[in-house]
């Protein structure tokens, strides 16, 4: 039997559903917050948001189909199969689409869909999901429309580049699912996703590789002490300079949430969005709080502080000044060339050839760089 209760409140997006086709789910579903389409390098528009999923029943679950919708027809390619398993992240530390009984998961969502198709105001879900019958060990599948959510309508803020020059690899960029895009939080009991569209700027050297020599030299790294530029003027609301290097190659044997960014800037940017600099150089910010700054002006420098095994720049936009307690923000870069792609990010953090793909060579404006690829920010 399904359990009666309502682990999640019907959202104000609701639609009414005649009773007669209203199907019962051992399955509760929820968007964790509202998306906003980006448009990415490859010029289609991305919907990258979760779903909280949680199994309400005593049966073990198996999720066959999850797609997005939108006017009545599908928004991107539906997930099944193996791609749905990818995406799925149990909260149990299993793998695959089955929810036992009680479990909870996330399902990392990214609709894809040409610009030339019209912005959907708001987007329900076609969910297909089967269980053993246990009376009579029968499969039994259902199918259904709902779990509906706005759209927000605030398009992604257009940035300049944080950095400058050519080979910069955009690391755990938009929209797979990647490191920064599975960063989950529970804080405070809410959950956070922060990084949703964050990115890891790191730097090939004339060679192609991440660095020459050891690993372990900060020195070896040629972009390291690289300079960061304000992406987009405002108010400097935090500040944080005095944490050490990271040895790099190695992870900090003691990493906390709280001093997981290291040395890090965080500018308000206006209408409610946040510009986070992370992992920046010990000692090296420009500014202090209360500080205003303009568009392209030098903050700080590139560094290797905090919870981190290379030198980068961390960076992300989001909904509040705190970089826990807020939510991931989509944005563009203004305008950027594109360089080709890593295809092996093993060899590049090793400091071996990382195998580039030349694809989406040229230039790019107002779109967000994608997982891996290799850009030229220019002067």
């Amino acid at each position: 039997m399904l359990a009666a209760l309502a682990l999640f409140s019907v959202p104000e997006s609701a639609s009414a559903r005649p009773d007669s086709k209203a199907v019962l789910s051992p399955l509760a579903f929820r968007v964790v917050d509202r998306p906003t389409p980006v448009l990415g390098a490859d010029g289609r528009n991305h919907l990258s948001y979760e779903l909280e999923v949680i199994n309400q029943s005593g049966l073990t679950v198996t999720l066959t189909k999850v797609g997005t919708r939108a006017q009545n027809n599908v928004l991107g390619v539906p997930l099944t199969g193996a791609a749905l398993s990818e995406r799925t992240r149990l909260n149990n530390g299993g793998s695959g689409a089955t929810l036992v009984a009680g479990g909870s998961a996330m399902i990392f969502m990214d609709a894809a869909y040409a610009q030339s198709r019209r912005r959907p105001a708001r987007i329900t879900h076609g969910i297909s999901m089967s269980w053993p019958d246990p009376t009579t060990s029968e499969i039994r599948k259902i199918r259904f429309a709902g779990v509906p959510s706005r759209v927000a309508k605030r398009p992604p803020m257009e940035l300049a580049s944080p950095l400058r020059g050519g080979k910069w690899v955009a690391v755990s960029s938009c929209c797979t699912l990647n490191p920064h895009r599975g960063a989950t939080l529970a804080i405070d009991g809410t959950v956070r996703v922060p990084e949703r569209f964050a990115i890891d700027f790191v730097q090939l050297n004339t060679d192609d590789r991440l660095f020459s020599g050891s690993i372990s030299e900060l020195s070896n790294y040629e972009y390291f002490g690289t300079p960061i530029h304000a992406a987009r003027g405002g108010k400097v609301v935090r500040v944080v300079n005095n944490r050490p290097e990271q040895v790099p190659g190695t992870s900090p044997a003691d990493p906390t949430i709280q001093t997981a960014g290291g040395n890090h800037v965080v500018i308000d940017m206006g209408k409610g969005r946040y510009g986070f600099y992370a992992h920046m150089k010990t000692g090296s910010a420009r500014v202090r709080k209360g500080d205003r700054v303009k568009t392209g002006e030098v903050i700080g420098l590139l560094g290797n502080s905090g919870n981190t095994d290379a030198p980068h720049l961390h960076f992300h936009v989001m909904n509040s000044p705190s970089p826990l307690q807020s939510s991931g923000l989509p944005f563009t870069f203004r305008k950027f060339t594109g360089q080709g792609f890593t295809t092996d990010l093993a060899a590049l953090t090793a400091g071996l050839d990382p195998a580039i793909e030349r694809r989406l060579i040229g230039p790019h404006k107002n779109q967000i760089t994608l997982d891996n690829q290799i850009v030229n920010f220019g002067n």
